[in-house]
């Protein structure tokens, strides 16, 4: 009976760690509260600019005091770049794809008013690039003729800087490899580039729908929820009035 209590208490002890610590993977995901555009991209006179702003469903997909219950969260998204970009084949026909890299700026999660994390940084960070801005930074890739597309960077090893991350509720500490994705869909106009196929269409604004996902090769730490804790809690102390009881025989 006592061997069976044992390996119950362990393996829900083992549970609960895992819980505490999730894979390496994804760590948190955005979804929109509705299908209003929140992105619109626009090359003006040399410069293209991605704005972003709403409101979205902030997930963490590790343990943070909310669980995995998703919170109401301000989001703000703002980068530019003037260095060229290109289509895969040089007619940049319909179909072909088209990226552009270089971008640099800043983004932002903030728990909405009334949400369970008013004014709290759930999740921000900046974009920057190296000494090669054509190749490093934040990446723009679209389709001519398209509605979808994508915007995101990743820090690597000779750009450790391309995207760097912080957050009231987790450590980012050792953590390589962070990437940062929005996936484009709904997009209007269809995307088309300039004459020379180097970067969006000069002066139309096009504006995309999107998701989010955000990513490391460790995941960062952050405090477990309360259930998590209770769980571990409970094993820890039936563990030890075990063994008290083993000892005081």
């Amino acid at each position: 009976m006592k061997a069976l209590q044992t390996a119950f208490l362990t393996t829900v002890l083992g549970l609960a760690l895992t819980a505490s610590t999730a894979m390496a993977g994804t760590f948190a995901s955005v979804g929109p509260i509705n299908g209003n555009p929140q992105f619109t991209i626009l090359n003006n006179a040399g410069t293209v600019t991605i704005a972003g702003y709403g409101q979205d469903n902030f997930t963490y997909l590790v343990p943070t005091p909310f669980g995995f219950t998703p919170i109401l969260a301000d989001f703000v998204l703002s980068v530019s770049t003037t260095a060229l970009g290109g289509c895969s084949t040089p007619a940049c026909l319909s179909g072909d794809g088209f990226t552009e890299q270089g971008f640099t700026g800043t983004f932002s999660y903030i728990g909405a008013a009334g949400s369970a994390a008013p004014g709290a940084n759930l999740l921000s960070g900046t974009f920057s690039v190296n000494a090669t801005p054509i190749n490093s930074g934040g990446k723009l890739t679209d389709t001519i003729d398209g509605t979808g597309g994508a915007y995101g960077a990743t820090a690597t090893a000779t750009n450790l800087n391309g995207i760097v991350m912080s957050s009231a509720y987790l450590n980012f500490a050792g953590v390589t490899l962070q990437t940062g994705s929005w996936t484009f869909s709904g997009g209007v106009p269809a995307f088309e580039v300039n004459g020379a196929g180097t970067m969006p269409a000069l002066g139309v604004s096009f504006f995309k729908e999107n998701v989010a996902t955000f990513s490391g090769l460790q995941n960062p730490t952050g405090a477990p929820e309360p259930a998590t804790l209770v769980l571990l809690g409970s094993a820890l102390v039936g563990l030890g009035l075990i063994r008290r009881k083993r000892f005081a025989r």
